[in-house]
């Protein structure tokens, strides 16, 4: 990688392209034809071919809006849908839809980073247009599974009114599905067992959509409505062993959300922007296990529910200062009920009936300063205040502040180079579903629900550089050095005779993190038409287990994980084709009391080809992972805890998923 990095700096030539001039905060404006090339589809495949810039979906799992938006605004605004995936709203919008797309930098006058340090705005056309396409076809895997995919989508635009909708199936053969064996072996006496495993995890993603936009009283109102489901199938079977075991799960997720926004401008320098959302969501699931005459049945019927108000200020003061400022309020329930069974008969659960509200505000105030040429200045602070009550099985009421100041520095002392430094008090959320117990008969794991979770704290330090080398190439570093309070990780329960895994706070801890981001086309090597894009991210972590006093990785994070992406455009064949190599190098480490549990698995490709026919016809085939994908868990058990000595039993599970094929056809008119 070093190698490749220094070819690429003597190489390509250094013409960066700015919408200003020096080393100022800039806005890099990319235009129609800058991505011509490349043919894309939507807003999506352009927005994947910005140099310097790595999209960031929403988070929909964090409470709230101040910390859950992603890095893309369209047409100057967030979207009113934090649930929704940014990517698939960018793929809704026609490449012939945008006008341009923007890259606006920290320091922009008037402009809300949200906390990071670039966005890209997709700015659309405002001439009244009409624009649909229909997307059909089928995916295919290895072992005979076979599924129908299907998307529509339209759009109309006049007098700056706009109507969007949109339904989509989607069906996914997850990849915890594949064949292979379970081998335990007993320690202490040498004893082994195998069993053949075969497993299989279906799912079937539906969404519909419709948004609404129009001016109103000089401003400009969003209305929003979603509805998805997500259904999930899973059957297993264990045999070989003394008797064949059989294990079936059904998950069964529904969601609704309606959102609003208003944006409104004064005097071109101020910008109030008000927003209100509430979603519902509602999960059942049932896994029975069978083996022999031993049966096990858990059950998990949970709500949940979130809803959101939040005003925001942006005020431009001068060309070199800007004020911010917002508030934000939010209710937040979960209400879980579950039961586990062995032979008919109820096992007692700590957590299993639990209900847990949480109000919760926030006020923010910041500005942003560029006081000289290069240098730009961040600096906030935001209050936090919350309170969660659980009532059920365990009845508490707990209330939180915490403040949250961040200061961010940037310097661009040339067009080719930019130096980012910031530093921030980050606090984590609760996850209400650590509160509540849960099961996993397949895996033979009981987690018992945490009344007493604390959110960790960190103190996180940022520093990266971004170097351009010519307008369609950049390289970003980033390194990351978090320093974490009360860490959430895994802790040991005892309820009288009964002994649980749960969810808690561990103490203190580190995290330190490298990411690379480069984006280059290769022609300079000779590689005509080729396109390189590449992620890789390095973590390292620090905290003391509880069990054992010594110190480990956090449970759960990945040391590794990368991404490589090779495409080349072949204009006079219509045509482009690449290869996605995804999941390099990847593999976790869980804790509990009396297990460890490491994961690994081989790296996964997709080899795509499109081929566009005319102006609205578009071909797409996929290949992923033909030959099948390996996947290793090495299960170190102990009889009491990790602190008594020496596992007394190692069980290794391996099996291959199978690889699959998917082709759709697109007609697309309009845009």
């Amino acid at each position: 990688m070093a190698s490749l990095l220094m070819a690429c700096a003597t190489v390509l030539p250094a013409a960066a392209q700015t919408a200003d001039t020096g080393a100022a905060p800039r806005a890099g404006v990319y235009l129609p034809e800058f991505f011509r090339a490349a043919a894309p589809a939507n807003a999506y495949d352009m927005v994947l071919r910005l140099p310097g810039f790595s999209l960031v979906e929403a988070d929909a799992d964090v409470r709230g809006y101040a910390g859950a938006s992603g890095n893309v605004l369209f047409d100057g605004a967030r979207p009113t849908s934090k649930r929704e995936d940014v990517s698939q709203q960018l793929k809704r919008i026609p490449a012939g839809a945008v006008e341009r797309i923007e890259l606006i930098y920290a320091g922009t006058p008037g402009v809300d980073m949200g906390g990071y340090a670039v966005l890209a705005n997709v700015v659309r056309h405002r001439e009244a247009s009409t624009e649909w396409a229909v997307e059909a076809g089928a995916v295919a895997a290895t072992n005979g599974w076979t599924a129908p995919q299907g998307q529509l989508e339209y759009g109309r635009r006049w007098n700056d009114n706009a109507l969007d909708l949109s339904l989509k199936l989607e069906p996914e053969l997850d990849d915890d599905t594949g064949r292979g064996h379970i081998s335990t072996r007993e320690l202490e006496n040498g004893e082994s067992e195998r069993s053949a495993w075969d497993t299989r995890t279906t799912k079937q993603n539906t969404e519909a959509g419709v948004s609404w936009r129009q001016p109103l009283a000089a401003g400009r109102l969003t209305l929003t409505a979603n509805l998805r489901g997500e259904d999930t199938r899973t059957r297993s079977t264990l045999s070989g062993g003394e008797e064949d075991e059989r294990i079936s799960e059904d998950e069964d997720y529904r969601e609704t959300e309606l959102a609003a926004r208003y944006v409104r401008q004064f005097a071109g320098r101020t910008t109030v922007e008000a927003m209100a959302s509430r979603q519902r969501g509602d999960l059942q699931s049932e896994e029975v296990s069978q083996e022999g005459e031993d049966h096990e049945r858990f059950r998990q019927d949970t709500d949940t529910g979130e809803t959101i108000g939040r005003i925001e200020l942006t005020h431009a003061h001068n060309d070199k200062l800007s004020l911010l400022g917002g508030i934000e309020a939010a209710y937040n329930f979960l209400d879980g009920n579950s039961q586990l069974e062995e032979n008919g008969a109820p096992v007692f659960l700590p957590g299993s009936r639990v209900r847990v509200e949480e109000q919760r505000a926030e006020a923010s105030a910041g500005l942003a300063w560029r006081p000289a040429e290069a240098w730009t200045l961040e600096a906030g602070m935001r209050l936090e205040q919350s309170k969660i009550s659980q009532t059920g099985d365990s009845a508490l009421e707990r209330r939180f502040t915490y403040p949250k100041p961040r200061v961010a520095v940037r310097w661009t002392p040339s067009e080719r180079n930019q130096w980012r430094l910031a530093i921030s008090r980050e606090v984590g959320q609760l996850d209400f579903e650590d509160f509540a117990a849960s099961a996993s008969l397949e895996g033979g794991t009981v987690s018992a629900g945490n009344a007493e979770l604390q959110p960790d704290r960190s103190w996180r330090s940022v520093l990266g550089w971004e170097h351009h080398f010519n307008e369609d190439a950049a390289l970003t570093l980033n390194w990351t050095h978090d320093r974490i309070s009360d860490v959430v990780d895994r802790v040991l329960v005892v309820d009288g005779d009964d002994v649980f895994d749960a969810p808690g706070n561990i103490g203190d801890g580190r995290r330190d993190t490298l990411a690379l981001e480069l984006a280059t086309p290769l022609d300079a090597w000779g590689l005509r038409g080729f396109h390189l894009r590449t992620s890789l991210l390095y973590r390292q972590s620090r905290v003391t287990d509880p069990v054992t006093g010594e110190q480990r990785g956090i449970s759960e994070e990945k040391p590794f994980e990368g991404e490589i992406e090779l495409q080349q455009e072949l204009p006079t064949l219509r045509m482009n084709w690449g290869v996605q190599l995804e999941h390099i190098a990847e593999r976790e480490t869980k804790y509990r009391y009396d297990r460890i549990t490491r994961e690994s698995e081989a790296m996964g490709w997709t080899l795509f080809a499109e081929r566009r026919t005319g102006e609205h016809w578009r071909v797409r085939a996929e290949a992923t992972d033909l030959f099948g994908r390996g996947f290793r868990e090495e299960r170190e058990k102990w009889e009491g805890t990790r602190a008594d000595g020496a596992s007394n039993e190692v069980e290794l599970r391996k099996r291959v998923s199978p690889g699959f094929v998917g082709v759709t056809v697109r007609r697309s008119v309009g845009g």
